[in-house]
This record gives C-alpha cells, structure tokens and sequence, in this order.
C-alpha cells in the first residue's frame, strides 16, 4: 500500500465533520489551546484506522489519574504498533516544581517507534511539546516519517505554533482539534 494514500482506506469510518482531505498531506497538525483534551480525537482515529486495516505507529498519551491529592497526574505513552506502555514523567516529590519530563525515557520511547517505522502505515504523535519546540523528542519520528512517505497526525499547542510551523515548513496542514465534533460512526 502506498501509505500517502492510507487514508483513503478510512474515508467515512471514524470521524464525521473531521477534513479527511487533509490526511493526505505528510503532516496533519491538531492545533489546540492549553487544556484541550486530544486524546478522544486520536483514540478515535486510532481505532478507525485499526479498523480500516492500517498499521499504526506512534505514541498517544494514556490518561493516568493522580496518585495523590493536590498531584499532577503521571505523564504514560502507548506505543500504538507494540501496545507497550511508558511512563515518560519523573516523580520528583510532592513539593517539587518545573517540568517532569524524564528525557532518558522520551528517548527510549524514540527508539520504541523508530524501531517499527518502516512498517507503519500512519504515524499519530500525542503531542509537538516543548522538547520538540526546542529540537528534541519526537522530531526525529517525524522527519523519519517523512523519509519514508508515511504522513503523521500531531497534536500541536497553540503556544508551539510558531516553532511547529518553522520545523514543518510547507509539508504541514493546520487543523483547529476544536473546529470538529469527533464521533465514532455507527
């Protein structure tokens, strides 16, 4: 299959009112503000590409309630094509304050995916974070991605834009997340 066309596969499977002619593009950007919650828009398109036949790859965040009152919850990625879980956030203590992200663990979650590109069909990416806005994370997924004309689906915040759209360039279509009802087809 020629993956730039996998998403003909999925026309009309999992979302009503979402542009599908987008998804034809190597890179298709859900832009949200902060607290938008994506993850219902990509376990659903997840599951309709599933559906549709497609090998997925990818991370999408895992919801993980807080352990304790007054904490943030535990940031967990699922890694689409293996179904392994990992923790990518630090506990740094009840009083600590700042970013939580465990680099060592972004990375080893880089690896997971990379190492199962090649066989993918379509790349969803949780999120384009301030790691990636500064170089890092998942940037190399993506211009992997590319390399190998697989289009990926990312959740990119608002207060990102900026640098999402100098590291995209012309290869990236902006998608308002909010602009769409997500609904599971019937």
């Amino acid at each position: 299959m020629n993956p730039m066309n996998a998403m003909e596969k999925i026309e009309g499977v999992f979302v009503k009112g979402f542009p599908l002619d987008v998804l034809a593009n190597p890179l298709t950007a859900l832009i949200h503000d902060e607290g938008f919650d994506t993850n219902k828009i990509f376990n659903v398109i997840a599951a309709g590409a599933k559906a549709a036949g497609l090998r997925l790859g990818g991370v999408i965040e895992k919801p993980v309630a807080p352990t304790a009152p007054g904490r943030r919850c535990d940031m967990v990625l699922t890694d689409l094509a293996s179904g392994e879980t990992v923790k990518i956030s630090e506990d740094r203590g009840a009083l600590a304050r700042g970013c939580r992200l465990d680099l060592d663990a972004l990375s080893r979650t880089c690896a997971l995916v990379l190492s199962g590109l090649r066989h993918c069909d379509l790349v969803l990416l949780n999120k384009f974070g301030k790691t990636e806005a500064e170089g890092g994370g998942f940037r190399c997924i993506i211009s992997d991605a590319l390399g190998l004309a697989t289009p990926v689906i990312i959740g990119v915040p608002r207060r990102n834009l900026e640098a999402w759209r100098a590291f995209a360039g012309d290869f990236a279509v902006d998608v308002e997340a909010s602009a769409f009802a997500v609904l599971h087809a019937a």
